[in-house]
């Protein structure tokens, strides 16, 4: 009876010890950007982990840095994440340095809007808002990085404040006279009638969900599927409506390749390949357009 009992103990517990290692691998975390306060980075994407953690069978967790200063930095530092959702500027930067694997990304291009509320300003067009003061998230968000990408002239530069948690809260800091403009994501362009666009940037590819090179081919192979069915699944469509996109599409990383200088001026940034101090990019790094004379942008 005794040795009977044993060797089921041991069996349980060899099982025990065998499944550990896949129970650890099963886990993964997914960083995403500080588009919202801390409090609500889980319930904005806690469908999409919902999602992948029902069609995949691998357990995900998301996080996010405080701000996209923060995020940028253990983007510097060469944080191992596992799996990202960003915008292209850093997942350029992160395939660059780091090997980052592009495996999904929205349907719809990125692009940003500066928008006013005062006719007066708005009748100058995107001139009208130079050296004013326009709500933004924390830099180096892509928004802030596409208007300078414009605006390249230091003295003909609209104001970017770092006063907003969410992009919704830039309309609120405009109507309370506390900035006179803001920028935001074009997908909410018309969402406040009261506010009159008078700047657009150029479109770049959408936002990308990554995995890190050391994640198994197979798992990235399994994210890569769920995220490309996404929109497919009627389960799945409160993720759609929270990240504010019609559904993924494969994701091409040749598409996003010179996305990552868009960081060139930008603290701490080095170009590919360079070691070193941290220092500007070259004049060549920012490649978009033509540099714009003082008081001209590429405006709407």
């Amino acid at each position: 009876m005794i040795p009977t009992l044993c060797r089921a103990l041991a069996l349980v517990l060899a099982g025990a010890f065998a499944a550990t290692p896949a129970a650890i691998a099963a886990n993964y975390t997914l960083t995403v950007e500080p588009t919202f306060p801390a409090d609500q980075i889980e319930s904005v994407h806690g469908p999409l982990v919902d999602y992948l953690n029902r069609s995949t069978g691998y357990q995900f967790t998301v996080r996010a840095a405080p701000n996209f200063n923060q995020h940028w930095r253990a983007l510097r530092a060469g944080d191992a994440a596992e799996f990202v959702f960003e915008e292209g500027h850093f997942f350029d930067y992160r395939s660059q340095r780091s090997g980052a694997v592009a495996l999904a990304r929205t349907v719809e291009d990125s692009a940003f809007i500066v928008a006013v509320a005062d006719p007066a300003v708005a009748a100058a067009g995107a001139n009208g808002v130079v050296g004013r003061t326009i709500a933004s998230l924390s830099a180096p968000n892509l928004g802030e990085v596409l208007v300078f990408d414009a605006y390249r002239n230091p003295l003909a530069q609209p104001e970017l404040r770092a006063v907003s948690t969410k992009w919704s809260d830039g309309p609120d800091l405009v109507f309370a006279g506390e900035v006179e403009g803001t920028l935001l994501p074009s997908y909410m362009a018309g969402e406040h009638p009261a506010l009159i666009e008078v700047w657009r940037s150029r479109a770049v590819p959408g936002r990308v969900l990554s995995a890190g090179p050391a994640i198994p081919q197979d798992v990235r192979a399994a994210v890569a599927e769920a995220m490309r069915k996404l929109q497919d699944d009627p389960d799945a469509y409160s993720a759609l409506i929270e990240l504010r996109t019609a559904g993924f599409i494969a994701a091409d990383p040749q598409d996003y390749l010179g996305l990552e200088r868009l960081l060139a001026n930008t603290f701490g940034y080095r170009p590919p390949g360079r070691t070193g101090t941290p220092a500007a990019a070259p004049p060549a790094a920012a490649s978009a357009a033509p540099p714009a004379s003082p008081g001209e942008t590429n405006g709407s």
